[in-house]
């Protein structure tokens, strides 16, 4: 078993080894991302750390899961692979060469030129199309405005997110909150509130309504975008229909629950705010 690491820097390129083993058909001198085969009984996550480390001599903090490749799915892999992914800012002045020929960042536009072996191309080809990849590089922009979605069942429960435990301390792990994401360049919002509940979810909604239009400065100071646009409905979905993609759960609230569970704060004022208004009353007259 082993784990490679994709190292995302300021404005999206991503750091791949040049490899000195031989491999076909591209053999040495190929990229690939940097990682290794496990020792003894150390996680995944550990051999990421390690291998990258002893590959480079910088230390990653901001470490996330992206996904298992599996042998089933690629069989030239040796073993099932373990990707991970970081934002760490390491720039490439700072890295030693231990292993391979090389380190570079590249950018998507490069990587597509670049020799690497078809399985390599693959995983690679397979991160950047990611939401973790464009989430993280969207992150990273200046301005940056989302959506999100009060999603209510017929008890006027409210739909929450289990955020998962691996995010940075400044993106609210292990913390409840409205499913919604980055809106993308282009994109209307309302588009990004729909896009993002079935990537989610997968429920397909029928139906939104604008709630209110918050900004960082002065209505949400702990938002990690610059605006974002809040929309709600009564779908009524049922638990168990949901299909959780993204966080580690999903589950409704009660308006009375809500002071008990970890909410970021500026979840929770779009919470209190929609809870106590008109849109919502109407809903249960």
């Amino acid at each position: 078993m082993g784990s490679v690491v994709f190292l995302i820097a300021p404005g999206g390129a991503v750091l791949l080894q040049q490899r000195d083993d031989d491999v076909p058909p591209e053999g040495v001198g190929r990229w690939a991302p940097p990682g290794g085969r496990s020792e003894g009984e150390e996680t995944p996550r550990e051999t990421a750390l390690r291998e990258f480390a002893e590959e480079t001599g910088a230390r990653l903090e901001r470490l996330r899961f992206f996904a298992v490749v599996s042998r089933e799915e690629y069989p030239e892999l040796s073993s099932d692979l373990h990707v991970f992914f970081a934002d760490d800012v390491v720039p490439r002045e700072r890295m030693a060469v231990n292993e391979g020929l090389d380190f570079q960042y590249w950018l998507p536009e490069q990587i597509a030129e670049l020799r690497m072996n078809p399985v390599s191309r693959q995983i690679v080809e397979r991160f950047l199309a990611s939401d973790h990849y464009r989430g993280t590089v969207a992150l990273q922009a200046p301005y940056r405005a989302g959506a999100g979605v009060v999603a209510l069942d017929r008890w006027g429960r409210v739909l929450l997110q289990l955020r998962d435990a691996d995010l940075p301390p400044e993106r609210y792990p292990d913390q409840w909150s409205l499913p919604g994401g980055l809106v993308h360049p282009g994109e209307a919002p309302d588009a990004a509130a729909f896009r993002e509940f079935e990537e989610e979810t997968g429920v397909v909604l029928e139906e939104l309504q604008l709630y209110r239009v918050y900004r960082r400065d002065p209505d949400l100071p702990t938002s990690l975008t610059d605006v974002f646009h809040v929309y709600f409905g009564d779908p009524d979905i049922a638990e168990e229909a949901i299909d959780v993609r993204e966080g580690q759960a999903m589950r409704y609230f009660a308006p009375d629950e809500l002071a008990a569970i970890a909410i970021p704060a500026h979840a929770r004022r779009v919470l209190a705010d929609f809870f106590a208004s008109p849109a919502y009353r109407a809903l249960f007259h």
